[in-house]
């Protein structure tokens, strides 16, 4: 069921990026304040990413005692920040309806596993903290949990964070650049350098996190 939910994400990706491409080409593009809310979406996940260990432990501290789906919320934010980005508001409007859409039967299927793992413990925790809209005072933890560089690092986050900077250099490059041709050689020089410094470091991040998760697989690394 999860993996169907996925695969139907996955596909619905792939036109709303020809759209979104077709968006960016046809009308202006600015980068504030839709930057901002990237910026949120990305410390968010960030955040939570640094205390969840999926489906092994039932996580409740950090981002997680105000909304029950902050890495959701994070992606929500991000997608959005993105479709700001373009001075075309059905965009955004299109976007947030695929989002609910597709995003609804994934979390009824994780709380119906979260609810098998934890029981009574998960139950609560449901009733208590609401799935996206923040509560305004952190749901009670039973025991302390430091935040771990380490975790968000095996949660993936450092690669989304790269990729989210690529991202935006190839936005920034293709809209001064190839749109409104207002770049310098030298500007096009540097940012050239940075796309390319940033597809090295992704690669060398995204090697060093398969190496943590074969010696880590129970999810449990260093902090």
């Amino acid at each position: 069921m999860d993996m169907r939910f996925k695969k139907l994400r996955l596909w619905a990706a792939y036109p709303f990026a020809l759209v979104y491409v077709f968006f960016a080409y046809r009308y202006a593009v600015h980068f504030s304040p839709g930057i901002w809310v990237v910026l949120a979406g990305l410390l968010i996940r960030f955040w939570a990413a640094g205390y969840i260990k999926k489906i092994r432990v039932l996580t409740t501290v950090g981002p997680y005692a105000y909304v029950r789906n902050p890495l959701y919320v994070g992606n929500f934010l991000m997608g959005l920040g993105f479709c700001l980005f373009i001075d075309a508001p059905y965009l955004s409007l299109l976007y947030s309806g695929l989002f609910i859409v597709f995003y609804a039967g994934t979390v009824k299927k994780e709380e119906s596993v979260l609810t098998d793992l934890f029981g009574e413990d998960y139950r609560a925790y449901k009733k208590a903290v609401p799935a996206f809209i923040p509560r305004l005072t952190p749901y009670p933890a039973k025991e302390p949990v430091r935040y771990s560089l380490w975790q968000a690092h095996y949660n993936g986050e450092f690669i989304r964070v790269l990729v989210t900077a690529l991202l935006l250099c190839l936005l920034y490059l293709v809209n001064f650049y190839f749109r409104e041709d207002i770049l310098s050689n030298r500007d096009l020089r540097i940012i050239a350098g940075l796309i390319v410094s940033q597809l090295a470091v992704l690669l060398l991040t995204i090697s060093h996190r398969k190496k943590l998760v074969r010696n880590h697989p129970d999810g449990n690394c260093a902090s």
